[in-house]
C-alpha cells in the first residue's frame, strides 16, 4: 500500500495547473505577469519533485528495484522544466532590467512600439546626449531583445502547456505501482532547511564568481519551505531566504545592465554606465553582507533541528565538513 505525500502530490496538481494556464497566456501574449509566472511556475514544481522524491524512503528490495520509475520519471518533468525555463528567463530578465532604469527616474513615458527597431546611438548629437538620453537608447535596446527572446517562448508555449499533463501522470504512476513507499513525516521547514544547508556546505567561501549559483539554490530551498502552506516555521524560513535570494537578485541585475549597458551604448554611454556599475558595486557589498547574516540564522536553525550525531554522520557520509557558521 502507497502511504502519502498526498498534499505534496495535490499542490504538485495545483502547480502544474498554474504553469499551464500561465503558458498558455504567454503563446497569446507574453506580457510581463505571465512570462514572470512561467518562471517562478517551474521552480516551484522543481521544488515540489525534489521534496516528493527526498522524501520517499524504501522498506525493501523490492521497493528499491521500482526506485527507478520515479526518478527517471522526475527526470524527464525537470528536462521540460527546464527548456520552458530558460525560454522564459531571456524576455524576464529584460522586464527586469527595464524596470531599474525606470526606477532610476531615467526614462520618459512616451515610449515606442516595443517591436521599434532601436537606431544607432552614433546618430546622437555628442554634445546633447544626456544621461536620459543614454537611458532611452538603452531602453529601446532592451526592448527590442525583448520582443525577439518572446518569439520562441510564443512559438513553443503551447507544446510545452500540453506535455505537462502527460509528465505529471507518469510521476504519479512512478509512484503508486512501487510498493513499500513511505513517506518521513518531516516538516517543509527542516527540508528546506537541510537543502540551505548543503548548499552552504558546498559554497562556504561566496564571492562575483558563485553568488548567483548560491542565488539559485538558496531560491530552490525557499519554494520548498513556501509548500510548508501556513506554517509559522516555514513561513520564517521562507521569508529569510527570500531576503538573502532578493538581495543577490538586485546585484546581478544591475550587473547584467552594465554588460547590456556597455553592449548597446558603447563609450558614448559612458555616463550611463559609470550610474549602472556604481549601483552594481553597491548591491554586491549588500548582498554579501545580508547573505551571510541570513546565512548564519537559518544555519543556526538548522542546526537547531538536527542532533549533532546526525549533522556529524550526514557530513561524514557526504565526505564533506560540517557547515560552518559564518
Amino acid at each position: 500500500m502507497v502511504l502519502a505525500v498526498s498534499a505534496e502530490r495535490a499542490r504538485l496538481h495545483e502547480l502544474t495547473a498554474a504553469l499551464k494556464k500561465n503558458l498558455e497566456a504567454c503563446a497569446h501574449d507574453p506580457e510581463v505577469e505571465a512570462v514572470h509566472n512561467v518562471r517562478t511556475g517551474t521552480r516551484r514544481i522543481e521544488a515540489m519533485l525534489d521534496t516528493i522524491v527526498r522524501e520517499l524512503s524504501l522498506q525493501d528490495a523490492q521497493a528499491e528495484r521500482e526506485d527507478h520509475a520515479i526518478d527517471d520519471a522526475a527526470r524527464k518533468w525537470l528536462r521540460l522544466l527546464k527548456r520552458i525555463r530558460r525560454k522564459a528567463a531571456g524576455v524576464r530578465d529584460l522586464d527586469v532590467h527595464r524596470g531599474l532604469l525606470k526606477k532610476q527616474g531615467l526614462l520618459k513615458n512616451d515610449e515606442p512600439p516595443p517591436d521599434t527597431q532601436p537606431g544607432p546611438v552614433e546618430a546622437a548629437d555628442a554634445v546633447a546626449y544626456t544621461l536620459n538620453q543614454q537611458a532611452g537608447d538603452l531602453d529601446s535596446w532592451l526592448r527590442h531583445a525583448r520582443a525577439e527572446h518572446a518569439k520562441p517562448l510564443m512559438k513553443a508555449a503551447s507544446k510545452w502547456s500540453a506535455r505537462l499533463d502527460g509528465d505529471l501522470a507518469l510521476f504519479e504512476a512512478a509512484i503508486e505501482q512501487t510498493p513499500g513507499r513511505r513517506a518521513r513525516q518531516r516538516s517543509a521547514a527542516a527540508v528546506a532547511l537541510d537543502a540551505f544547508a548543503r548548499l552552504s556546505t558546498e559554497m562556504q567561501r561566496l564571492y562575483e564568481g558563485n553568488l548567483h549559483d548560491f542565488r539559485k539554490g538558496a531560491k530552490k530551498a525557499r519554494y520548498i519551505a513556501e509548500s510548508g502552506g501556513d506554517d509559522p516555521q516555514a513561513g520564517a524560513v521562507g521569508k529569510a531566504l527570500k531576503k538573502l535570494q532578493d538581495e543577490i537578485g538586485d546585484w546581478h541585475d544591475w550587473l547584467v545592465l552594465a554588460e547590456e549597458a556597455h553592449e548597446a551604448l558603447g563609450e558614448r554611454g559612458a555616463e550611463l554606465i559609470t550610474l549602472v556599475e556604481k549601483e552594481r558595486d553597491r548591491h554586491y557589498s549588500l548582498a554579501i553582507t545580508t547573505t551571510e547574516r541570513m546565512r548564519g540564522r537559518l544555519m543556526g536553525e538548522w542546526q537547531a533541528l538536527s542532533p549533532v550525531r546526525q549533522r556529524r554522520t550526514r557530513a561524514s557520509q557526504n565526505g564533506v565538513a560540517e557547515p560552518r557558521i559564518p
